[in-house]
């Protein structure tokens, strides 16, 4: 791991009281430029991030409504804290910062698909950390965290993640079966650091948010075998897609042969109940839909 994981037990809550929280996630496609680590041309880039902004800003307000709510955003395929910096000033959603963004590389050279977190919230740790290597396969990018003060009803761990596609350019059965299992080992890396936070706080209940990509679904015959999700059901995580249908959850819209899917989820535990949650639409701006749901 890039810096030493949450030295909790030594942290002391800022004595506040905070409401419901909103939280977003969206995989922004190489954001800014839509283009896999080149930069595009200065005025696409800056429509671009006016553009991402006015969405982030409108799904915000619509999850507030008539009440206020702090903000937690999770995002991946960026470039930089810089673009993620653009970004919160096109929102023009006061006090939201960026809290961490990743810098993994390829080699020496960073790559332009980071994720990241941004929060409205008092931010006690944060960081990001590399994949350890799973069983003879090597797990590309990895997660960032943040530890959030939550006010009186505790602290929130939230993490952004984008986990291993479904890329077969051999078609192999073998190959499938190694994405899903870098997927698998993933989630169970997030939930051993889940763990370990958990236990920092004995006497108060730890609220948890994993959000992004998981480039894997609960409903569909092609991930029938993998575990990843239900690894995070299995430890008391809710979807924020419980109850509803197929149709009613798409977040990768169908192109080119592919069928809808939804592969991008907010996973939480330890809230009360799902008080609102939308998904909008995210092109031209990205194949993937943005994703908000409020919580309490």
């Amino acid at each position: 791991m890039k810096r030493a994981l949450l030295v909790c037990c030594t942290l002391v809550l800022i004595s506040s009281v905070f409401g419901d929280v909103v939280v977003t996630t969206w995989n922004m496609k190489w954001f800014p430029s839509g283009i896999a680590n080149l930069r595009n041309e200065d005025g696409v880039e800056q429509q671009a991030i006016a553009n991402a902004g006015q969405r982030l800003a409108k799904a915000f307000k619509e999850q507030t409504r008539k009440s206020g709510a702090d903000l937690v955003v999770l995002a991946q395929e960026v470039r930089d804290a810089e673009a993620m910096t653009n970004y919160i000033n096109a929102s023009g959603i006061n006090g939201l910062k960026v809290v961490s963004v990743s810098n993994f590389k390829d080699g020496d050279v960073p790559l332009w698909q980071q994720v990241a977190i941004l929060s409205t919230l008092p931010v006690l740790d944060a960081g990001y950390a590399t994949w350890a290597k799973g069983i003879g396969v090597s797990i590309p990018r990895g997660f960032v965290y943040a530890l959030l003060d939550g006010g009186d009803e505790g602290p929130i761990a939230c993490f952004s993640l984008h986990l291993k596609s479904n890329l077969n350019l051999s078609g192999s059965e073998v190959e499938s079966q190694k994405n899903m299992y870098k997927r698998e080992a993933a989630a169970a890396q997030i939930l051993a650091v889940v763990r370990k936070m958990r236990d920092a706080f004995p006497e108060r209940e730890l609220r948890v948010i994993v959000g992004g990509d998981f480039n894997t679904s609960d409903d569909s015959l092609e991930f029938v075998s993998e575990a990843t999700l239900r690894s995070f059901y299995g430890a008391h995580f809710r979807s924020c897609f419980r109850d509803l249908k197929k149709s009613q959850k798409i977040t990768h819209p169908g192109t080119n042969g592919f069928p809808d899917a939804t592969f991008d989820y907010i996973l939480y535990r330890g809230f009360d109940r799902i008080v609102g949650r939308k998904i909008y639409p995210g092109a031209p701006l990205s194949d993937h839909n943005l994703v908000a749901l409020r919580l309490k």
